[in-house]
C-alpha cells in the first residue's frame, strides 16, 4: 500500500485494561496482501516495480522468493501450501479501484486464481479506496460508483468456492472509511452500504458481510459503524502507536513495547468497546514496520527491535480478545516489503513469524519446502544486470533509527484530597492567569462559564498544577458546551492529557479522546479508559486538547474530577 497516514491518534479509545477474555473458539485467520510485485515483469522500461525503484536499492529486505513476480501461478505453488500449513485461513488481497479503473490486480487474477492449489485457502476483497497518483479518474466512491463495482465484484470474485463467506455473505473489506463518508457524509454512505447489499441480493448472493478497516478507535466511531451498516471492524497495523517509553515525534518505536500494550490493553479494550456497541472487532497483528526502502533513511519511521518472539506475544493477546460472534484475527502482512510488515519468509528471518503463528496456533509439521534456485530465476523482476546490483546493495551502510526516549519518573503518594476537585470558570471562579492557553482565544467570561475560540491547528489549555492520588478519580468532566461541526466527527473530538509522578510530561499514552456531545461536555469514566492505571500516581497536571483546527468555539463552565 501507499505510506501509512501517521494519524495524530493517541491511545484514545475509552475502555480499561483489563484481565484478558480467554477466546471461546480459534479464530481464522487472514493475512493482507500487497499485490504489487509483478509490474514490469523483466521490462525496466515498463510500469514501475517497488522491486526496481526501492527494494533492491536498499540493504535489505530480501525475500527468500527472489525479486518475484506474483503473477506467476507458480510462486503461488508455494505461497498457498506455506500459508495454510501455518495457520492462515484466508487472504484479504489489497485491491484498488476507482471510477472503472482497476490497478494492481493481476497478482489476484493471474497468479493465486490460476494456481492448482487456490481451493486450498480462502480469499477476500479488501478496497484501498484511498487516492494516487495512478488514478486516471477523480476518485469517486458515490452510490453509483459503489453499485458498478459491486457488479465487477459480482461477477469475477463473490461466485468463487474459495471466496470467504461469514453467515453466508461475502467478506468485503474496506480500508478508508472517511474516506468513504466524504462522498455525501454519512447518510450518503449509510445509503450506499445498503444499495451494495441490495445489490448482492438480486445477483443472487445473501448480502455482503462488511468489514471496516482503518477507522478510528473512539467508541463514538464504533457506534458511528453499525449505524452504517458495517459487520465488524479491525485495522491495518497499529505501528503508530507510541508505547509510554518515546516521544510523539520519534521516528522509532520498541516493537516489543508494542507487542505488551496491544496484548494487556489494546485488545482488550476494543473487545469491550466492540461488545458494548454490538459490532465485532478483529483483532489485528503486525510484526513490525520499517518503510525505510520506500521513504528513505531519512524520512523513514521504523518499530525497531522487532522479533518472532514478541510477534507471538501479539498474536496470544489477539487470540484471547477473539470474538467468538465473528471469530476472526488479523496479519498485516504477508508482504509490505517497502513498509518492512512482512511475515513471507525472508532472508533475514526466514520462516521465523511463520513459525510463531503456527506455534501459537497449535500447528504442527508446517510445509517449509523451498524453490529451487532455477524457480526464482525464472520469475525475478529483475534483470540479471539488476540482480547483480541488488546483490551489492546488500553491504551498504543501512543505519537504523534512534528513538526519542521520553522522560520517565517515578511514581509517589500524596496525601488524599477532597474530592470531587472542581475547577470552576465561570465568571468569579479561578484566574484564568493559572491557565495556560495555546492557539486559544479568551472571548467572554460570564455565570455560566469562558467562552473560548480556538486560533490555529493544536489549541490546549493546561490547567493548574495539583497533587492527587489517581486511585481517587473516577471520572472527569468537562462542563460546556461546543458550537458548530455537527457534520464533522474529528472536528468535535476533544483529548484530554494528564502527567503524573511516573509520566510528568504528557504524551499520547496518557490520553483519552471523545466527541463533545452536542448537548453538553464530555465525561470520561476513567474505568474506561485503557491504560489509566499503567500511568502512575499522583495525578500533577490535565490538559485538555478541545478541537482539532480554528475557528471553533467552546464554552467551559466547570471541570470536575469525581469520585463517584
Amino acid at each position: 500500500m501507499t505510506r501509512l497516514r501517521m494519524l495524530f491518534v493517541g491511545i484514545t479509545v475509552l475502555l480499561a485494561c483489563s484481565a484478558a477474555h480467554t477466546a471461546e473458539v480459534k479464530p481464522m485467520v487472514g493475512v493482507y496482501y500487497f499485490p504489487g510485485w509483478y509490474r514490469a515483469f523483466r521490462n525496466p522500461e515498463g510500469e514501475p516495480s517497488e522491486w526496481r525503484t526501492a527494494i533492491m536499492k536498499a540493504a535489505r529486505p530480501r525475500a527468500v522468493c527472489g525479486f518475484y513476480n506474483d503473477a506467476d501461478p507458480r510462486l503461488w505453488s508455494y505461497y498457498i501450501p506455506w500459508m495454510s500449513t501455518h495457520g492462515i485461513d484466508f487472504i484479504a488481497f489489497d485491491w484498488y479501484y476507482n471510477a472503472g479503473q482497476e490497478y494492481l490486480y493481476e497478482s489476484l487474477d493471474r497468479g493465486f486464481l490460476q494456481a492448482k492449489k487456490a481451493g486450498d485457502i480462502k480469499f477476500c476483497i479488501h478496497w484501498c479506496n484511498h487516492g494516487g497518483g495512478w488514478w486516471l479518474k477523480p476518485l469517486d466512491q458515490s452510490k453509483s460508483a459503489v453499485l458498478e463495482m459491486t457488479d465487477l465484484l459480482c461477477a469475477r470474485y463473490f461466485h468463487r468456492p474459495n471466496y470467504l463467506r461469514i453467515d453466508g455473505r461475502p467478506v468485503f473489506m474496506i480500508y478508508d472509511i472517511d474516506q468513504f463518508m466524504s462522498f455525501g457524509g454519512r447518510d450518503a454512505a449509510k445509503d450506499a452500504l445498503a444499495a451494495m447489499r441490495q445489490r448482492a441480493k438480486e445477483k443472487g448472493f445473501p448480502g455482503v458481510y462488511l468489514v471496516a478497516v482503518y477507522p478510528s478507535n473512539s467508541p463514538e466511531y464504533i457506534a458511528m459503524l453499525k449505524d452504517l451498516g458495517f459487520d465488524a471492524f479491525t485495522a491495518y497495523t497499529y505501528c503508530w502507536m507510541r508505547p509510554p517509553s518515546v516521544t510523539w515525534d520519534t521516528p522509532a518505536v520498541p516493537y516489543p513495547d508494542l507487542a505488551e500494550i496491544l496484548a494487556d490493553c489494546h485488545y482488550p479494550s476494543l473487545r469491550r468497546a466492540s461488545e458494548k456497541a454490538g459490532l465485532p472487532y478483529w483483532p489485528a497483528t503486525f510484526p513490525g514496520w520499517d518503510d525505510r526502502p520506500r521513504a528513505g533513511v531519512e524520512k523513514a519511521f521504523m518499530n525497531i527491535g522487532c522479533n518472532p518472539e514478541s510477534f507471538a506475544r501479539m498474536l496470544r493477546g489477539a487470540m484471547e480478545q477473539v470474538n467468538p460472534a465473528s471469530p476472526v484475527m488479523m496479519v498485516e502482512a504477508w508482504n509490505e516489503w517497502g513498509e518492512g510488515a512482512c511475515i513471507e519468509p525472508s532472508k533475514e528471518d526466514g520462516f521465523g513469524y511463520l513459525r510463531a503463528l503456527a506455534d501459537v496456533l497449535g500447528k504442527k509439521s508446517p510445509n517449509e519446502a523451498l524453490p529451487s534456485a532455477e524457480e526464482i530465476a525464472s520469475w525475478s523482476v529483475l534483470t540479471p544486470d539488476e540482480l547483480k546490483v541488488a546483490a551489492e546493495n546488500e553491504s551498504k551502510p543501512w543505519p537504523s533509527k534512534k528513538p526519542k526516549w521520553a522522560p520517565v519518573g517515578k511514581s509517589f503518594d500524596v496525601p488524599e484530597v477532597k474530592m470531587p476537585y472542581v475547577l470552576d470558570f465561570s465568571k468569579g471562579g479561578i484566574s484564568l492567569d493559572t491557565v495556560g492557553l495555546d492557539a486559544i482565544a479568551v472571548k467572554e467570561r460570564t455565570s455560566e462559564g469562558t467562552w473560548f475560540e480556538t486560533t490555529g491547528s493544536d489549541p490546549k489549555i493546561m490547567l493548574p498544577e495539583t497533587r492527587i492520588p489517581m486511585h481517587q478519580i473516577k471520572r472527569i468532566t468537562i462542563e460546556g458546551k461546543m458550537l458548530g461541526g455537527e457534520d464533522q466527527v474529528d472536528r468535535r473530538r476533544l483529548e484530554v492529557f494528564w502527567a503524573t509522578g511516573l509520566m510528568p510530561e504528557h504524551c499520547a499514552f496518557a490520553s483519552a479522546g471523545v466527541e463533545w456531545p452536542m448537548d453538553g461536555g464530555p465525561s470520561f469514566d476513567v474505568s474506561e479508559i485503557i491504560c489509566w492505571k499503567k500511568t502512575g500516581t499522583p495525578l500533577l497536571r490535565l490538559r485538555i486538547d478541545p478541537c482539532p483546527g480554528a475557528g471553533m468555539r467552546f464554552l467551559i463552565k466547570r471541570v470536575v474530577l469525581s469520585g463517584d
